[in-house]
């Protein structure tokens, strides 16, 4: 699989002036992470994934231009699996 950013979303992640943790919740109770690096970025997510597993991570450019980093290898979600017998 191909996890390497396209070239408007490499852009958009080079570019970026912050970053936005996401956290989706159903009845309008999602909630937004805004820092300013990508190491913070990376860490927040790291965090918060592993208590809230519907988490979005997003590179923001200075034009309000959004870039998804969640297939990006330092932004994946670690899945567990135990197969029952």
């Amino acid at each position: 699989m191909d996890n390497k950013p396209n070239e408007w979303e490499q852009g958009v992640i080079d570019n970026a002036v912050e970053y936005s943790i996401f956290e989706y919740r159903s009845l309008d109770r999602s909630t937004k992470t805004i820092v300013k690096t990508y190491n913070d970025a990376k860490d927040l997510y790291k965090n918060t994934v592993k208590r809230h597993r519907q988490t979005l991570a997003y590179a923001i450019d200075k034009n309000g231009r959004y870039a998804n980093l969640n297939h990006l290898d330092d932004f994946k979600k670690e899945e567990k699996w135990v197969m029952m017998y």
